[in-house]
């Protein structure tokens, strides 16, 4: 049994043209980020034009999933009522490696709020919310 860290009832991301690619990516397990095809920069979440060039283009690359803890919080308090029964839990920001610093917002899952310290490396884990849905969270790296 594939392991579940968050209850079914959590709000679903929006899925929509722009980040489908994304979502049906992480259903396979694999990790993908949008990326300038004129600058070359990585861009996430995705966009319809590049911030740094200002270019349209742009493909979609699959990434290591791994990276280090940048910063994160622990949330305390209940804002859904589907939180309640997971307090306390961890929303990060992983530096991902091989991506020129593109930062991914995310849930940190199988650590103890004292055991995080920044830079601590991180790798991506896969919840599948049903069989459409999988969601990357991250964990301390093995």
């Amino acid at each position: 049994m594939k392991p579940r860290w968050f209850p079914d009832a959590m709000p679903r991301p929006v899925v929509n043209d722009l980040t489908r690619v994304f979502f049906d990516a992480a259903r396979e397990h694999r990790l993908v980020l949008q990326r300038c095809l004129s600058c070359r920069a990585f861009r996430h979440p995705p966009r319809p034009i590049c911030p740094h060039c200002r270019s349209l283009d742009a493909s979609w690359e699959d990434v290591d999933g791994r990276g280090q803890l940048f910063t994160w919080s622990v949330v305390h308090q209940q804002f859904h009522p589907a939180t309640a029964s997971i307090l306390p839990y961890i929303v990060a920001v992983v530096e991902l490696h091989g991506t020129q610093g593109t930062r991914f917002t995310t849930n940190l899952v199988d650590v103890f709020e004292g055991d995080l310290t920044a830079g601590r490396e991180l790798e991506v884990v896969w919840e599948d919310m049903d069989e459409y849905l999988s969601l990357p969270r991250f964990r301390p790296a093995s």
